[in-house]
């Protein structure tokens, strides 16, 4: 019974471990960035997912400022007005994004520009 409690600390600090290195500190408070081990056997990768809604947020984030593995950027319920030139480049895995409830009215040629696995949703 001990190593089962034992067993459990150890995955449970492995668990922790992984998803401060896979999320680390975002530069705004407010958005919860969450790691996940992908579910196909053949991958191994992480997926992070990255919320930032509800934070009156003007301008999307700097792509550099969000981990390489994000594939899922919720940025809803904010107040983006403008979509610039590659606005999400080097997001390569990103299958998700969430802009409903903004207020956009420009968006720049090329602001998806290096998206290559967004979903149509």
């Amino acid at each position: 019974m001990k190593m089962l409690r034992l067993l459990c600390v150890v995955v449970g600090l492995w668990r922790t471990c992984l998803t401060n290195r896979n999320c680390p500190d975002l530069f705004i408070d407010s958005c919860h960035c969450t790691s996940e081990r992908s579910k196909e056997l053949s991958r191994q990768n992480v997926r992070v997912k990255v919320v930032c809604d509800d934070l009156e947020l003007m301008d999307t984030l700097q792509p550099s400022f969000l981990p390489n593995k994000t594939v899922s950027l919720i940025l809803s319920n904010n107040k983006i007005s403008l979509l610039k030139n590659a606005s999400f480049f080097g997001l390569t895995v990103l299958e998700k994004l969430d802009l409903r409830n903004n207020l956009i009215s420009t968006v720049e040629h090329g602001a998806f520009r290096g998206l290559v696995a967004l979903r149509k949703l």
